[in-house]
């Protein structure tokens, strides 16, 4: 049986009576599960290190650099853990609104982890969106070929109202009313068309094992109905180029399919 700092056991039994804890592989392993002022639930990893040594192991939120800071006790993890969730509630409400009323194509199973969702436009075309701590979006782009939504998402930027909700900023940029299959009750129609899951034009298939994502609709042709993983387009055009280190990250070449000129970079496949 291996040996526990017996001051290590006793902070563990006078944590806060909101936390819940629970032991991983080891004693020296913990998760922790509490909950923000608006009820969701968060868990941290902490890994008891030594005699007031403490390290967050993982945390289902995305990284930030207090995960690399060495604290003096359990309680300083949690309370420096719990400010910092409670500062995220437009983070939080942001994303849930997102999931809640747009069509959401990647991840395929969103959590308060993934700062970003690319949601559905059409059947051809999709629109990436970050969302920053504060709740604010960033980093907004089309994927897919579209000059009807690309020129309505230019003129948005400009009309973009950050006193309003992400989902209202969309729905008034690209004038939707709704969504289909989320909660087609609270908008009237005409509603966005959720696409069916597609393959990818290269592996055949619709989900990788070992890497995110699912297959795009990248090539900017209209005539070429073909998905592609992110990661297979720019294996395969790394290929054709002889191996090359494509510039500045981005992999150029044809399409697969059509020969049209396409690019990608696997900064995408976030």
């Amino acid at each position: 049986m291996e040996h526990i700092d017996k001051a290590y056991l006793n902070e563990i039994k006078h944590v806060d009576d909101n936390v819940n804890i629970y032991f991983g592989k080891t004693l020296k392993e913990l998760k922790c599960v509490i909950f923000d002022e608006g009820f969701r639930e968060h868990e941290i990893f902490i890994k008891f290190s030594g005699p007031r040594k403490y390290e967050i192991t993982k945390v289902n939120l995305p990284y930030l650099p207090y995960q690399d800071e060495e604290y003096n006790s359990i309680n300083e993890v949690i309370n420096t853990f719990k400010n910092h969730v409670n500062n995220l509630s437009n983070y939080f409400l942001e994303l849930e609104q997102i999931d809640q009323f747009c069509s959401i194509m990647e991840p395929l199973h969103p959590t308060y982890k993934d700062d970003y969702r690319k949601i559905a436009l059409d059947e051809r075309t999709w629109l990436h969106i970050e969302v920053t701590p504060d709740g604010a979006a960033k980093n907004i782009y089309l994927i897919g070929q579209s000059e009807t939504w690309n020129d309505k998402l230019q003129k948005g930027f400009l009309k973009w109202d950050h006193d309003k909700s992400i989902v209202d900023n969309i729905m008034s940029t690209f004038d939707i009313s709704s969504f289909s299959n989320k909660h087609q009750d609270v908008f009237s129609e005409p509603a966005i068309t959720m696409p069916e899951k597609q393959c990818c034009a290269i592996c055949l298939c619709e989900e990788l094992p070992d890497k995110p994502g699912v297959p795009q609709p990248i090539c900017q042709n209209n005539s070429c109905g073909v998905y592609y993983h992110t990661s297979c387009l720019y294996e395969w055009l790394l290929a054709s180029a002889g191996g090359r280190p494509p510039a500045f990250g981005v992999a150029t070449g044809s399409c697969p399919t059509c020969c049209h000129p396409i690019a990608c970079s696997l900064l995408e496949n976030k």
